[in-house]
């Protein structure tokens, strides 16, 4: 039935819009740096009070303060609480939140679990910083790099479950599991962030072995806080998963409808479907 369908909405970086029926989430909205190619409308986020953040880190949590309401409600953990009160959102629109803990939001049913973030070796930052891409954009790097390492993840990254309609979205806060935490198995569909280092294909295939899902949405594989993130190539993973996983891929402002019988297909004419849907 029409009014079970779940509809995913990808802005860009892992900024996701989850709507079904009269209730929204919105996890991790970040609007782009101005000289990143990829735009986002100033009145995209407009109209969803309950924001989900899944780690500290700049790229999703530095655009939340321009989007407070009176009804805003965000639920993080310490680290990004801290972050968001330096940046002067009150302690009234923060719900604090650890891995285990449940709530409930509209029709939604969120569990928070125990993540783990994709490894950032001092070798790797110090080849960003020193890439020729940094050095030609030198304008204003100092105050980019101080506001950036502001933002602290302290370990305390998370991915979210959420159940809805009898279905399941598991939502990765970064390409990367916790060793000593079971996770949900055989969801409906699953988040997977495509950024961070190393070989992402060998690390996304085996987390899609051990999850299980039935279709993955790629997110973050864009380029939206130039110099340092980068446009990363999805095209290895898309074929090595064709045969087992549907694989999922957005244009940005793009949505994915999850169906009632837990089929996935691509609403937006302007997306694009990586996979079988």
């Amino acid at each position: 039935m029409q009014e079970n369908r779940i509809r995913i909405t990808w802005y860009g970086t892992a900024s996701v819009r989850i709507t079904a029926g009269e209730s929204q989430l919105l996890i991790d909205p970040f609007f782009p740096f101005p000289e990143s190619r990829v735009k986002v409308d100033a009145d995209a986020f407009a109209g969803c009070s309950r924001i989900l953040v899944s780690h500290g880190h700049f790229d999703h949590i530095g655009s939340i303060p321009f989007l407070v309401h009176p009804d805003t409600l965000i639920s993080c953990t310490n680290a990004p609480y801290r972050s968001l009160c330096r940046m002067g959102v009150a302690e009234s629109h923060l719900h604090r939140i650890a891995a285990g803990d449940t709530f409930l939001s509209g029709d939604f049913r969120i569990t928070a679990i125990k993540g783990n973030h994709s490894k950032l070796g001092t070798v790797d930052i110090l080849k960003t910083l020193c890439s020729e891409r940094v050095l030609r954009n030198r304008n204003g790097l100092i105050r980019k790099i101080r506001t950036i390492a502001s933002c602290r993840e302290k370990h305390e990254s998370l991915c979210y479950l959420i159940d809805v309609y009898g279905r399941r979205i598991l939502i990765l806060g970064s390409l990367a599991l916790a060793a000593d935490t079971a996770y949900p198995e055989g969801v409906d569909l699953a988040l997977f962030p495509y950024q961070g280092f190393g070989s992402l294909c060998q690390i996304a295939s085996g987390i899609c072995r051990q999850l299980r899902p039935a279709a993955i949405l790629l997110t973050h594989f864009d380029d939206t806080f130039p110099p340092f993130s980068t446009e990363v190539d999805t095209a290895e993973f898309t074929a090595s998963m064709k045969q087992h996983t549907a694989v999922c891929q957005l244009r940005h402002g793009g949505t994915l409808i999850l169906e009632s019988d837990g089929k996935c297909r691509v609403e937006s004419e302007t997306a694009k479907n990586g996979g079988r849907s």
